[in-house]
């Protein structure tokens, strides 16, 4: 498909929305305050938004490069790019990793619309010991056809949003989601802030503490950048290759980094004033949640606070609604990347590939659904597939991507073509574009190394 005819966003609040819902996820509002609670509170926090800048960013400007020059998904934007060379795999990789990421993520996703209901319906409400909101949790992972129920949702929601297109689907729901999310997190955390002692929550997230800073801080603010932003699946190749040539790229990455980072820190914010507020800074139980994060954190902790609250019900319903946006816009990057690449590669139409994306997902789905019970037969080493599908692209696939993307771009593409990108042909100065290259060179690949490192010995 040629530069001329390739569909591109509408808007530049729709690129913004777009890119910036790919990034927003879940992993935002429950790894981002559990690696803040496991590495001091602020000194986490700066060291991260240091992390985004020297390695987070240098790395979103190479998947939109890639993407914006090579005018396909990944796989062909990679062919493009280099003809008769081997780098297509790296597209290959990109896509097999979102595939397996999108069989595990959906189940989640399905979790938070099960937990909407259960909020909306008020099945919540008249919890009031920790064991039970455990065992409401508990319950549902052990009921496979309940979560293949909601992941069904899930998906059916994320396909029809994607089958409408580009501009009508993708850039429309983005553009209505995104602002969306950002009324109802801000409005959580303006609640919570006003919460009695909710400045002690407020301290521990923004008053830095030097004695936390160890090299397990800094790694943990690496992953947490680099998985944050969404690096390594192509995700933001695709998106880019949807870039008008008038796109600023510099731009939209700093925005893009932008908008990730407040999500995070504003669910930090309200996170942590609720648990400082209802269960004081001596509940060892709110401590250790807040520090392991994932599941717990959202599915058992969080409720329980938000129960305690006057109108628990109501901030409840909220949080899981902002829940299911973060997910589903998450979502629709992962679908439109098996999408694209079914639709341009073997040139099934936008419906076809929808339909097939979403059987492939249905069915993995439901096998890593059904891991989660408690005599499942989907156990291998000790760990269930759905656990499996998780360590697979988090430890492996997500950050040899990454090392994909920084040599092809630093050292592989013509640096004339890069700085063209950068400079909107010429349009613009670039004035940093040495430092770039170190960064995407030199930084980026040693940050990443370290991830891959760390991962393998947890």
């Amino acid at each position: 498909m040629s530069e001329s005819t390739r569909v591109t966003f509408g808007t530049k609040l729709g690129i913004l929305a777009a890119t910036a819902g790919s990034a927003v996820g879940l992993g935002n509002v429950w790894r981002f305050p559990s690696e803040t609670a496991n590495g001091g509170g602020a000194i986490f926090v700066f060291i991260y938004l240091a992390c985004v800048i020297f390695f987070g960013i240098p790395l979103v400007l190479a998947e939109f490069i890639i993407g914006r020059a090579g005018k396909a998904n990944p796989a062909g934007a990679y062919r493009n790019l280099a003809p008769g060379k081997p780098f297509y795999f790296f597209g290959i990789f990109a896509v097999a990793a979102v595939m397996l990421i999108s069989s595990f993520y959906m189940v989640v996703a399905g979790w938070t619309f099960d937990y909407f209901a259960l909020a909306l319906t008020g099945k919540l409400s008249n919890l009031t010991e920790p064991s039970a909101f455990k065992q409401i949790f508990a319950d549902l992972a052990n009921d496979t056809w309940r979560q293949t129920f909601w992941m069904a949702v899930s998906v059916i929601s994320t396909a029809v949003i994607v089958g409408f297109g580009v501009k009508k689907g993708i850039e429309s729901a983005s553009k209505l989601m995104m602002p969306l999310l950002f009324l109802i997190l801000l409005v959580m955390c303006v609640r919570a802030v006003t919460l009695p002692n909710a400045f002690e929550g407020l301290a521990f997230l923004f008053r830095p503490d030097l004695s936390h800073v160890t090299p397990q801080v800094f790694v943990s603010a690496l992953g947490q950048a680099f998985f944050s932003l969404s690096l390594g699946m192509g995700c933001l190749i695709t998106y880019a290759s949807y870039f008008g040539p008038d796109v600023r790229l510099g731009k939209t990455a700093g925005q893009l980094a932008v908008v990730d980072t407040l999500v995070a820190v504003l669910a930090g914010m309200t996170i942590f004033s609720t648990a400082f507020s209802v269960a004081g800074t001596g509940s060892a139980e709110i401590s250790e949640a807040l520090s392991h994060g994932g599941p717990g954190l959202i599915f058992e902790t969080l409720p329980q606070l938000f129960q305690a609250l006057p109108l628990g019900q109501l901030w409840a319903a909220l949080f899981f609604f902002l829940l299911i946006l973060a997910t589903i816009t998450s979502a629709i990057s992962l679908y439109e990347i098996g999408t694209a690449f079914l639709h341009e590669e073997f040139h099934c139409s936008r419906i076809t590939s929808v339909i097939l994306i979403s059987a492939f997902t249905l069915v993995t789905g439901f096998l890593a659904a059904a891991s989660l019970g408690g005599d499942s037969p989907l156990v291998f080493f000790g760990k269930t597939l759905f656990d499996w599908l998780d360590t697979i692209t988090a430890t492996w696939m997500m950050p040899i991507g990454g090392l994909f993307v920084s040599w092809f771009v630093g050292w592989y593409l013509d640096k004339k073509l890069v700085r063209s990108q950068l400079s909107n042909n010429d349009t613009t100065a670039i004035r940093f574009f040495r430092t770039y290259l170190f960064l995407l060179r030199y930084v980026a690949p040693i940050g990443i190394i370290i991830i891959f490192l760390v991962s393998l010995l947890k």
